[in-house]
């Protein structure tokens, strides 16, 4: 089977490609959303509290999405692409062999989005890499794609059409209720302001919603196609 493996810095970073997610469920994927802070931030303030009730959204849009989700837990606000940080990614990748790997784009607005870029950038070389030493066997080299930013320049070259699950993607999002006012969504808020990329990327692309990716190649791991079109 394959494993679509997505990488996220915080709890709600990985719905925000709900879309892509549901078409691979669809097509007979599994998928595997990776958190690697422990979520202790909310608009509400810092705490240790914090982390089981962002867990607990979690699972609650992983279940939504039929997707299995993984908790690093690491230090959120200060997380670091460390030795520790990039073996729990290398760890979690060998775990749940993914033939391909989405994360952050190298440049973000967070630090903690960069710092996970550069780790899971190391985690996709050691996890196949049969000198590097974890608990878990090496596996086959996945592709690396980043995902779309907020706010910072990208340029994709990959568009999927999330037209048919632009309902579902408001509703993933919307599992995260410790990240809105107590009334609950409202404009401009993270759900309104995402919904609006996709609606801008669908313009782009010629759908009506879609969300954007860019590749990551490698030597012997490039993207290829019979014909230009």
């Amino acid at each position: 089977m394959k494993t679509l493996m997505l990488v996220g810095a915080h709890h709600d970073d990985n719905e925000l490609m709900a879309g892509t997610i549901a078409r691979h469920r669809k097509a007979g994927w599994r998928v595997v959303s990776v958190v690697m802070t422990d979520g202790r931030w909310t608009p509400a303030g810092v705490s240790d509290q914090n982390t089981e009730i962002r867990n607990g959204e979690s699972r609650a849009a992983a279940a939504l999405l039929d997707m299995e989700a993984v908790f690093l837990g690491f230090k959120e606000g200060a997380f670091e692409a460390t030795e520790a940080s990039t073996r729990a990614a290398a760890e979690a990748m060998r775990l749940y062999p993914p033939t391909i790997v989405v994360t952050h784009p190298p440049r973000d607005y967070h630090a903690d989005h960069m710092a996970t870029s550069r780790c899971v950038e190391a985690a996709v070389y050691r996890c196949a890499n049969p000198s590097y030493e974890a608990r878990f066997d090496p596996c086959p080299a996945p592709r690396l794609y980043y995902c779309d930013a907020w706010v910072m320049p990208f340029e994709p070259d990959v568009y999927v059409d999330v037209s048919d699950y632009a309902d579902l993607k408001k509703a993933a999002l919307a599992c995260h209720r410790s990240q809105f006012p107590a009334g609950g969504s409202t404009p401009g808020d993270m759900i309104d302001v995402e919904m609006t990329r996709a609606r801008y990327r669908g313009f782009e692309s010629g759908f009506a919603y879609a969300e954007a990716y860019r590749f990551a190649p490698r030597p012997g791991l490039v993207r290829t196609a019979e014909l230009l079109g």
